[in-house]
């Protein structure tokens, strides 16, 4: 499911190609169906990501600046830039290659996880993983990835309580294959 090539479908119709899949990096291709895709602001010690547009529009931020993007256009998220990854309104559709580069612990097991999540439709209204499954992919993660806001701290401490509470629901936290 997470080796080059692999799709997953969910139940609302997100449609995610792992494109790569290695320490170096990892690429996917993301097909958005409205009103998809919106997750929490947040920032990353380790690792650049990158967004392009390949077809339709979405919106994303970085460092609180949101910003329409287009057919061509590429939202880039430097190391420790709070941001709000790409998202489409109600009524748009998008089609985006996500890369981060180099992937770190941290996002190869969020994106094993999410993509087992999205395709047994175990993910939120927007097609994201819900606030306690990340817990557990944090605390199995090691972090490194964490909400802007709330001290780092914190966030290890509550994954640590809410990591046993997400497995007790089925969220299995997923090893990525590299």
């Amino acid at each position: 499911m997470y080796e080059p090539g692999s799709v997953v479908r969910s139940q609302r119709g997100t449609v995610i190609e792992v494109l790569e899949n290695g320490p170096d990096r990892l690429r996917i291709k993301r097909e958005m169906p409205p009103a998809t895709g919106k997750g929490v602001e947040h920032f990353h010690q380790n690792g650049v990501e990158s967004f392009l547009v390949l077809e339709g529009e979405a919106t994303g931020s970085v460092n609180g600046e949101s910003r329409v993007l287009r057919i061509g256009d590429e939202l880039r998220v430097e190391v420790g830039s709070a941001h709000v990854h790409p998202h489409t309104a109600p009524e748009a559709t998008a089609v985006i290659e996500h890369t981060i580069e180099p992937c770190p612990r941290f996002a190869g097991v969020y994106f094993a996880s999410w993509l087992t999540w999205l395709a047994d439709g175990r993910v939120n209204a927007q097609d994201e993983p819900t606030f306690l499954s990340v817990m557990g992919v944090i605390r199995h993660g090691g972090g490194g990835t964490w909400v802007k806001g709330p001290p780092v701290l914190l966030q290890r401490a509550l994954a640590a309580v809410l990591s046993p509470v997400a497995a007790s629901r089925g969220y299995r936290v997923v090893e990525p294959p590299h």
